[in-house]
């Protein structure tokens, strides 16, 4: 009674109706029929009244706690309840869809998506800002999952079945060849090579220059990239070495895993600051060019892609998605201590019960005073 609760003011009320009802009936019993009043009639409808408030009282009194007391003892059946409710009727597969078709067709949630739109994302800068925010959120943890991250050998196996598929060690030799052809018209290539040959002693010098190194790159990135098949010893030796980097992709990621943790933590963070940047001007163009899309049609549905979005969702949902969903919210609630599911439930519906009982009272004592009239015009008593 005295614990502060969203209902304790009814709670109170129902109380004080109730012990009214009691005293009434008790004093009525004590007026020794009617020397007090000095009326038979008022005597008995007051006397009827006041039993019949504290008879409804105490029925709905037992009826509340009973509920909340049940719902203590059997958590476990209220719990596979609820979650059939929501799985058979609350979230069932018709409504899952019905809802879909809602958001998809109604104007007014268009309007208001638009609405959020305009006002979160109004221009591509303040669109960056936000996502630079929300990833400023989730740089740490992301960092550290893949700092931390350690392939396993099953992983590490694949990766390694997988480089070594001959499609796809074509395709590596074919951008390796592009490579080339681009590295060896550089100016910068070139310098860096007559240097390297400035530094070597006086023969090699003096060969150097009988040899065009620079061709003999393209010669070969051009035979790599069109899949000319390759003749002399020397091309074949440096396919050998470009087919062993390219099949190591194992060996990388050993190399990367056995780095220091600080080195890997400034790689990474390196690399996602790099990423961040790139994909968040990506995004925010993303969401201006949608927002202005999404602007001129009347509903969602008419949007193509997020009707394709809907579409495949929908396609997805079946009633193993309401099961599934009424399963989770079962679990959860048993998860609970079956005292503060109690709690709970009751904090957020006792306020209604409350009513119940107050509203049993006060029907109660006017039922009773009708009774009352009732039997002492046809009995005399």
């Amino acid at each position: 009674m005295l614990k502060k609760t969203p209902f304790l003011r009814r709670q109170i009320f129902a109380v004080i109706l109730l012990l009214i009802c009691s005293f009434g009936v008790l004093f009525l019993l004590l007026s020794f029929h009617g020397t007090i009043f000095g009326s038979k009639l008022a005597l008995i409808v007051l006397q009827h009244g006041f039993e019949g408030g504290l008879v409804g009282g105490l029925c709905d009194w037992f009826a509340v706690w009973k509920t909340y007391n049940s719902i203590e003892k059997e958590s476990a059946v209220v719990s596979d309840e609820i979650g059939k409710w929501v799985a058979t009727d609350l979230l069932n597969q018709q409504t899952l869809q019905s809802q879909l078709d809602t958001i998809l067709n109604s104007q007014e949630t268009q309007v208001e998506i638009v609405h959020i739109l305009e006002t979160y994302f109004e221009t591509q800068e303040k669109t960056k800002e936000i996502l630079d925010g929300l990833w400023s959120k989730v740089e740490d943890p992301v960092t550290n999952f893949i700092r931390d991250y350690n392939f396993s050998q099953a992983e590490l196996n694949l990766i390694s079945d997988t480089a070594q598929d001959k499609i796809i060690l074509d395709t590596v030799k074919i951008c390796v060849g592009d490579t080339l052809l681009h590295i060896s018209d550089e100016i910068r290539f070139k310098d860096m090579l007559n240097q390297f040959i400035q530094e070597q002693n006086l023969v090699t010098r003096f060969l150097s220059n009988f040899i065009d190194i620079p061709e003999i790159i393209r010669a070969y990135g051009r035979k790599l990239k069109s899949g000319e098949e390759l003749r002399t010893s020397e091309e074949k030796y440096i396919d050998e070495v470009v087919t062993l980097i390219s099949i190591s992709a194992d060996k990388y990621i050993l190399s990367w895993q056995n780095l220091a943790k600080e080195r890997k933590t400034e790689a990474v963070k390196a690399l996602l600051f790099k990423l961040k940047e790139e994909f968040g001007t990506v995004f925010a163009k993303f969401i201006i060019e949608h927002k202005n899309n999404l602007k001129a049609r009347k509903t969602l549905g008419e949007y193509k892609p997020v009707k394709a979005v809907f579409d495949l969702i929908g396609s997805k949902i079946d009633q193993n998605i309401s099961n599934y969903i009424g399963d989770r919210i079962a679990t959860r609630l048993k998860s609970q201590d079956p005292k503060d599911l109690r709690e709970k439930l009751e904090w957020q519906t006792r306020n209604v019960l409350e009513n119940i009982r107050i509203n049993g009272t006060i029907l109660g004592f006017f039922l009773g005073m009708l009774v009352g009239i009732l039997k002492f015009y046809y009995t005399g008593d």
